[in-house]
Protein backbone atom coordinates (compact mmCIF):
# COMPACT_ATOMS: atom_id res chain seq x y z
CA UNK A 1 0.00 0.00 0.00
CA UNK A 2 1.01 3.38 -0.63
CA UNK A 3 0.59 5.73 2.40
CA UNK A 4 -0.23 9.19 2.65
CA UNK A 5 3.10 11.17 3.05
CA UNK A 6 2.03 14.19 4.35
CA UNK A 7 -1.58 16.05 4.97
CA UNK A 8 -3.74 16.68 2.24
CA UNK A 9 -4.95 19.88 1.28
CA UNK A 10 -8.34 20.83 2.18
CA UNK A 11 -10.50 23.41 -0.16
CA UNK A 12 -11.64 26.79 1.47
CA UNK A 13 -14.93 25.75 1.79
CA UNK A 14 -13.76 22.72 4.00
CA UNK A 15 -13.07 22.63 7.68
CA UNK A 16 -10.32 19.55 8.38
CA UNK A 17 -11.32 17.38 10.90
CA UNK A 18 -9.30 14.21 10.60
CA UNK A 19 -10.56 13.40 6.94
CA UNK A 20 -8.60 13.44 4.40
CA UNK A 21 -10.01 15.40 0.95
CA UNK A 22 -11.25 13.32 -1.39
CA UNK A 23 -10.40 13.13 -5.57
CA UNK A 24 -12.17 11.05 -8.44
CA UNK A 25 -9.62 10.53 -10.66
CA UNK A 26 -11.77 9.83 -14.12
CA UNK A 27 -9.24 7.60 -16.50
CA UNK A 28 -7.44 5.75 -13.35
CA UNK A 29 -6.06 3.34 -15.22
CA UNK A 30 -4.43 5.41 -17.86
CA UNK A 31 -1.13 7.00 -18.19
CA UNK A 32 -1.57 10.06 -16.51
CA UNK A 33 -4.76 8.78 -14.25
CA UNK A 34 -2.13 6.58 -12.65
CA UNK A 35 0.73 9.05 -12.16
CA UNK A 36 -2.39 11.85 -10.80
CA UNK A 37 -3.50 8.48 -8.57
CA UNK A 38 -0.19 8.30 -7.39
CA UNK A 39 0.73 11.58 -6.57
CA UNK A 40 -2.64 12.70 -5.02
CA UNK A 41 -2.00 9.39 -2.61
CA UNK A 42 1.40 10.39 -1.59
CA UNK A 43 0.45 13.45 -0.73
CA UNK A 44 -2.78 12.45 1.68
CA UNK A 45 -5.78 12.44 -0.98
CA UNK A 46 -8.30 9.69 -1.02
CA UNK A 47 -8.36 8.57 -3.65
CA UNK A 48 -11.32 7.07 -6.00
CA UNK A 49 -10.22 5.40 -9.50
CA UNK A 50 -12.77 5.28 -12.01
CA UNK A 51 -12.50 2.35 -13.89
CA UNK A 52 -14.40 0.03 -15.93
CA UNK A 53 -12.76 -3.07 -14.69
CA UNK A 54 -12.93 -4.77 -11.39
CA UNK A 55 -9.52 -5.48 -10.52
CA UNK A 56 -7.15 -3.28 -12.66
CA UNK A 57 -4.06 -4.45 -12.58
CA UNK A 58 -2.07 -1.73 -12.73
CA UNK A 59 -4.00 -0.23 -9.42
CA UNK A 60 -3.05 -3.18 -7.69
CA UNK A 61 -1.49 -2.39 -4.78
CA UNK A 62 -2.52 0.74 -4.22
CA UNK A 63 -5.07 1.97 -1.52
CA UNK A 64 -7.88 3.64 -3.60
CA UNK A 65 -11.50 2.92 -3.84
CA UNK A 66 -12.53 1.98 -7.21
CA UNK A 67 -15.75 2.59 -8.79
CA UNK A 68 -16.70 0.17 -11.38
CA UNK A 69 -18.52 1.30 -14.26
CA UNK A 70 -19.03 3.08 -17.87
CA UNK A 71 -18.77 6.70 -17.41
CA UNK A 72 -20.86 6.88 -20.71
CA UNK A 73 -23.89 5.91 -18.23
CA UNK A 74 -26.51 8.80 -18.41
CA UNK A 75 -25.75 10.37 -14.91
CA UNK A 76 -22.55 7.83 -13.92
CA UNK A 77 -20.30 10.87 -13.68
CA UNK A 78 -22.52 12.54 -11.65
CA UNK A 79 -23.09 10.01 -9.43
CA UNK A 80 -19.47 9.46 -9.02
CA UNK A 81 -18.48 12.76 -7.64
CA UNK A 82 -20.92 13.47 -4.99
CA UNK A 83 -18.77 13.82 -1.99
CA UNK A 84 -16.02 14.07 -3.23
CA UNK A 85 -13.46 17.77 -3.25
CA UNK A 86 -11.92 17.42 -6.65
CA UNK A 87 -12.59 15.80 -9.82
CA UNK A 88 -10.00 14.96 -11.97
CA UNK A 89 -10.43 14.63 -15.19
CA UNK A 90 -7.42 12.56 -16.94
CA UNK A 91 -9.40 10.73 -19.72
CA UNK A 92 -10.44 13.48 -22.35
CA UNK A 93 -11.30 11.54 -25.45
CA UNK A 94 -9.60 12.22 -28.56
CA UNK A 95 -10.12 10.08 -31.87
CA UNK A 96 -6.91 7.73 -32.83
CA UNK A 97 -8.12 6.94 -36.47
CA UNK A 98 -9.06 9.80 -39.07
CA UNK A 99 -10.20 7.21 -41.51
CA UNK A 100 -11.99 4.32 -39.69
CA UNK A 101 -13.46 4.45 -36.64
CA UNK A 102 -12.99 2.11 -34.27
CA UNK A 103 -15.78 2.91 -31.74
CA UNK A 104 -18.93 4.59 -31.45
CA UNK A 105 -17.17 7.76 -29.83
CA UNK A 106 -14.92 8.21 -33.12
CA UNK A 107 -17.88 8.15 -35.63
CA UNK A 108 -19.26 11.74 -34.55
CA UNK A 109 -15.92 12.79 -32.27
CA UNK A 110 -17.00 16.48 -31.69
CA UNK A 111 -20.40 15.14 -30.79
CA UNK A 112 -18.98 12.63 -28.02
CA UNK A 113 -17.07 14.70 -26.54
CA UNK A 114 -18.86 17.91 -26.28
CA UNK A 115 -21.44 15.58 -24.43
CA UNK A 116 -19.02 14.37 -22.41
CA UNK A 117 -17.60 17.17 -21.14
CA UNK A 118 -20.83 18.09 -20.25
CA UNK A 119 -21.40 15.74 -18.00
CA UNK A 120 -17.63 16.38 -16.50
CA UNK A 121 -18.59 20.13 -15.98
CA UNK A 122 -21.98 19.77 -14.67
CA UNK A 123 -20.95 16.80 -12.13
CA UNK A 124 -18.13 18.94 -11.04
CA UNK A 125 -20.71 22.27 -10.55
CA UNK A 126 -23.57 20.09 -8.39
CA UNK A 127 -21.31 18.16 -6.47
CA UNK A 128 -19.06 21.57 -5.66
CA UNK A 129 -15.92 19.46 -6.61
CA UNK A 130 -12.88 21.36 -8.01
CA UNK A 131 -12.10 20.35 -11.10
CA UNK A 132 -8.78 19.42 -12.57
CA UNK A 133 -8.53 19.10 -16.43
CA UNK A 134 -5.86 17.46 -18.34
CA UNK A 135 -5.93 18.97 -22.19
CA UNK A 136 -2.71 18.64 -24.63
CA UNK A 137 -0.41 21.45 -25.73
CA UNK A 138 -1.80 21.70 -28.91
CA UNK A 139 -4.58 24.49 -27.93
CA UNK A 140 -1.43 26.75 -26.17
CA UNK A 141 -0.92 29.96 -28.27
CA UNK A 142 1.40 29.48 -31.02
CA UNK A 143 3.92 32.36 -32.30
CA UNK A 144 4.01 32.03 -36.19
CA UNK A 145 3.65 33.60 -39.15
CA UNK A 146 2.87 33.16 -42.82
CA UNK A 147 3.80 29.73 -44.43
CA UNK A 148 4.45 28.39 -40.49
CA UNK A 149 0.88 29.47 -39.78
CA UNK A 150 -0.65 28.17 -42.92
CA UNK A 151 1.04 24.24 -42.31
CA UNK A 152 -0.71 24.50 -38.93
CA UNK A 153 -3.88 25.03 -40.15
CA UNK A 154 -4.04 22.91 -42.65
CA UNK A 155 -2.34 19.98 -40.03
CA UNK A 156 -5.41 20.71 -37.87
CA UNK A 157 -8.32 20.38 -40.11
CA UNK A 158 -6.77 17.11 -41.74
CA UNK A 159 -7.44 15.32 -38.21
CA UNK A 160 -10.22 15.82 -36.17
CA UNK A 161 -8.07 15.71 -32.78
CA UNK A 162 -7.50 19.30 -32.69
CA UNK A 163 -11.28 20.22 -33.00
CA UNK A 164 -12.01 17.71 -30.54
CA UNK A 165 -9.27 18.95 -28.08
CA UNK A 166 -9.92 22.90 -28.84
CA UNK A 167 -13.59 22.35 -28.19
CA UNK A 168 -13.23 20.71 -24.75
CA UNK A 169 -11.08 23.05 -23.33
CA UNK A 170 -13.11 25.55 -24.53
CA UNK A 171 -15.47 24.75 -22.20
CA UNK A 172 -13.69 24.21 -19.33
CA UNK A 173 -12.28 27.50 -19.64
CA UNK A 174 -16.15 28.92 -20.09
CA UNK A 175 -16.99 26.96 -17.26
CA UNK A 176 -14.28 28.93 -15.40
CA UNK A 177 -15.44 32.35 -16.00
CA UNK A 178 -18.75 31.07 -14.97
CA UNK A 179 -17.47 30.24 -11.25
CA UNK A 180 -16.31 26.63 -11.83
CA UNK A 181 -12.99 26.50 -10.05
CA UNK A 182 -11.52 24.67 -13.03
CA UNK A 183 -7.61 23.90 -13.24
CA UNK A 184 -6.51 23.08 -17.24
CA UNK A 185 -3.49 21.32 -17.08
CA UNK A 186 -1.74 21.49 -21.19
CA UNK A 187 0.82 18.74 -20.69
CA UNK A 188 3.08 18.23 -23.95
CA UNK A 189 4.36 14.17 -24.53
CA UNK A 190 4.62 12.63 -21.48
CA UNK A 191 7.19 10.02 -21.10
CA UNK A 192 7.81 7.50 -18.23
CA UNK A 193 6.29 4.22 -16.01
CA UNK A 194 2.57 3.54 -16.40
CA UNK A 195 2.34 3.87 -20.18
CA UNK A 196 -0.68 1.45 -20.85
CA UNK A 197 -1.35 2.94 -24.39
CA UNK A 198 -1.36 0.92 -27.57
CA UNK A 199 2.12 -0.20 -28.66
CA UNK A 200 1.78 1.51 -31.79
CA UNK A 201 1.08 5.03 -29.72
CA UNK A 202 4.15 4.58 -27.64
CA UNK A 203 7.85 5.25 -28.98
CA UNK A 204 9.90 3.26 -25.95
CA UNK A 205 8.50 0.05 -26.55
CA UNK A 206 8.52 0.09 -30.37
CA UNK A 207 12.14 1.37 -30.23
CA UNK A 208 13.00 -1.37 -27.34
CA UNK A 209 11.11 -4.28 -29.98
CA UNK A 210 12.95 -2.76 -32.98
CA UNK A 211 9.97 -1.94 -34.65
CA UNK A 212 10.74 1.69 -35.76
CA UNK A 213 13.15 1.70 -38.97
CA UNK A 214 13.31 5.06 -39.43
CA UNK A 215 13.38 8.31 -37.18
CA UNK A 216 12.30 11.99 -38.18
CA UNK A 217 14.31 15.17 -37.31
CA UNK A 218 11.73 17.35 -35.28
CA UNK A 219 12.11 19.46 -31.90
CA UNK A 220 9.42 17.96 -29.63
CA UNK A 221 8.86 18.64 -25.60
CA UNK A 222 8.65 15.67 -23.52
CA UNK A 223 7.64 15.67 -19.75
CA UNK A 224 8.54 13.06 -16.95
CA UNK A 225 4.85 12.00 -16.40
CA UNK A 226 5.44 11.94 -12.44
CA UNK A 227 6.62 15.72 -12.54
CA UNK A 228 3.61 16.52 -14.90
CA UNK A 229 1.43 14.74 -12.07
CA UNK A 230 3.60 16.70 -9.25
CA UNK A 231 2.88 20.33 -11.66
CA UNK A 232 -0.33 19.58 -11.69
CA UNK A 233 -1.09 18.95 -8.43
CA UNK A 234 0.44 21.91 -7.17
CA UNK A 235 -1.74 24.04 -9.59
CA UNK A 236 -4.67 23.06 -7.62
CA UNK A 237 -3.27 23.51 -4.56
CA UNK A 238 -2.28 27.51 -5.47
CA UNK A 239 -5.98 27.34 -6.90
CA UNK A 240 -4.64 28.43 -10.21
CA UNK A 241 -8.07 28.01 -11.83
CA UNK A 242 -9.24 29.55 -15.33
CA UNK A 243 -6.26 29.73 -17.67
CA UNK A 244 -4.44 27.25 -19.23
CA UNK A 245 -1.06 25.90 -17.33
CA UNK A 246 2.06 24.51 -19.92
CA UNK A 247 3.31 21.43 -18.54
CA UNK A 248 6.49 21.25 -20.22
CA UNK A 249 10.12 19.49 -19.78
CA UNK A 250 12.73 19.00 -22.50
CA UNK A 251 13.36 20.12 -25.50
CA UNK A 252 14.90 17.68 -27.43
CA UNK A 253 14.99 16.36 -31.55
CA UNK A 254 13.17 13.44 -32.05
CA UNK A 255 16.50 11.54 -33.62
CA UNK A 256 18.38 12.12 -30.54
CA UNK A 257 15.96 11.25 -27.99
CA UNK A 258 15.34 8.00 -29.88
CA UNK A 259 18.90 7.24 -30.32
CA UNK A 260 19.36 7.99 -26.22
CA UNK A 261 16.45 5.72 -25.55
CA UNK A 262 18.31 2.25 -27.25
CA UNK A 263 22.03 3.59 -25.70
CA UNK A 264 20.49 3.41 -22.72
CA UNK A 265 18.23 0.02 -23.52
CA UNK A 266 21.71 -1.37 -24.91
CA UNK A 267 19.56 -2.14 -28.42
CA UNK A 268 20.46 -0.62 -32.03
CA UNK A 269 19.15 2.55 -32.67
CA UNK A 270 16.89 2.85 -36.18
CA UNK A 271 19.65 3.69 -38.68
CA UNK A 272 17.49 5.27 -41.38
CA UNK A 273 16.12 9.26 -41.07
CA UNK A 274 13.14 10.19 -42.77
CA UNK A 275 11.18 13.76 -43.30
CA UNK A 276 8.51 14.11 -40.73
CA UNK A 277 6.50 15.93 -43.02
CA UNK A 278 6.50 13.46 -45.92
CA UNK A 279 6.29 10.65 -42.95
CA UNK A 280 2.93 12.16 -41.80
CA UNK A 281 1.73 12.39 -45.34
CA UNK A 282 2.34 8.88 -45.97
CA UNK A 283 0.75 7.52 -42.98
CA UNK A 284 -2.06 9.81 -43.92
CA UNK A 285 -2.95 8.22 -47.08
CA UNK A 286 -2.06 4.46 -46.15
CA UNK A 287 -4.70 5.43 -43.72
CA UNK A 288 -7.08 6.39 -45.62
CA UNK A 289 -6.53 3.68 -48.20
CA UNK A 290 -6.78 1.05 -45.86
CA UNK A 291 -10.20 1.85 -44.56
CA UNK A 292 -11.96 1.36 -47.88
CA UNK A 293 -11.80 -1.80 -47.15
CA UNK A 294 -12.88 -0.94 -43.20
CA UNK A 295 -9.44 -1.87 -41.98
CA UNK A 296 -8.21 0.52 -39.52
CA UNK A 297 -4.46 0.97 -40.00
CA UNK A 298 -1.27 -0.17 -37.72
CA UNK A 299 0.42 3.39 -38.09
CA UNK A 300 -2.57 6.06 -37.31
CA UNK A 301 -1.28 9.05 -38.95
CA UNK A 302 -2.25 10.71 -35.52
CA UNK A 303 1.37 10.14 -33.74
CA UNK A 304 2.99 11.86 -36.49
CA UNK A 305 0.91 14.87 -36.82
CA UNK A 306 1.14 15.15 -33.15
CA UNK A 307 4.93 15.06 -33.93
CA UNK A 308 4.52 18.23 -36.62
CA UNK A 309 2.75 20.11 -34.32
CA UNK A 310 5.27 19.78 -31.67
CA UNK A 311 7.90 22.71 -31.18
CA UNK A 312 10.46 23.88 -28.64
CA UNK A 313 8.88 25.34 -25.49
CA UNK A 314 11.90 26.51 -23.75
CA UNK A 315 12.35 26.54 -19.97
CA UNK A 316 9.50 24.10 -18.00
CA UNK A 317 8.36 27.52 -16.28
CA UNK A 318 4.81 26.37 -15.92
CA UNK A 319 5.96 23.19 -14.04
CA UNK A 320 8.40 24.51 -12.02
CA UNK A 321 6.39 27.17 -10.99
CA UNK A 322 4.19 24.21 -9.42
CA UNK A 323 6.33 21.82 -9.05
CA UNK A 324 9.89 21.08 -6.71
CA UNK A 325 11.17 20.62 -10.68
CA UNK A 326 12.05 18.39 -13.39
CA UNK A 327 13.80 14.85 -13.65
CA UNK A 328 17.09 14.79 -15.76
CA UNK A 329 15.90 12.94 -19.12
CA UNK A 330 18.03 10.26 -18.54
CA UNK A 331 16.26 9.55 -15.39
CA UNK A 332 12.77 8.90 -16.73
CA UNK A 333 14.22 7.25 -19.85
CA UNK A 334 16.06 4.55 -17.85
CA UNK A 335 12.75 4.24 -15.39
CA UNK A 336 10.88 4.19 -18.81
CA UNK A 337 12.95 1.72 -20.03
CA UNK A 338 12.57 -0.81 -16.90
CA UNK A 339 8.98 -0.25 -16.27
CA UNK A 340 8.16 -1.44 -19.80
CA UNK A 341 10.32 -4.41 -20.11
CA UNK A 342 9.02 -5.80 -16.53
CA UNK A 343 5.50 -5.31 -18.35
CA UNK A 344 7.17 -7.65 -20.84
CA UNK A 345 8.76 -10.31 -18.31
CA UNK A 346 4.99 -9.78 -16.58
Amino acid sequence: MLDAAEPAWFPRSMQPSGARARALVLGATGHIGQAMVRELLAHGYQVTAATRRKSPPNLAGLEVDLAVGDADAPGQIDAWARGHDVLVDAAAPYPVHRFAPQSSAERDPLRYAVTRTRAVLDAAFRSGARLVYIGSFTTLPRHEAGLATLETNFRRQSHPYFTVKAHMEGMVLDAARHGLPAVLANPTAFLGPWDDKPQELALVPQLLSGQVPATVRRVVNVVDIRDAASAIRGALEAEAFGTPIPITGHDVSTDVLAARICELAGVRPPLLRASARLSATGAFWMEAALSLGGRPSPLPSLALLLVLDAYAMGPPMGTTRFAAGVRPLDETLRDAIAWYRAQRRA
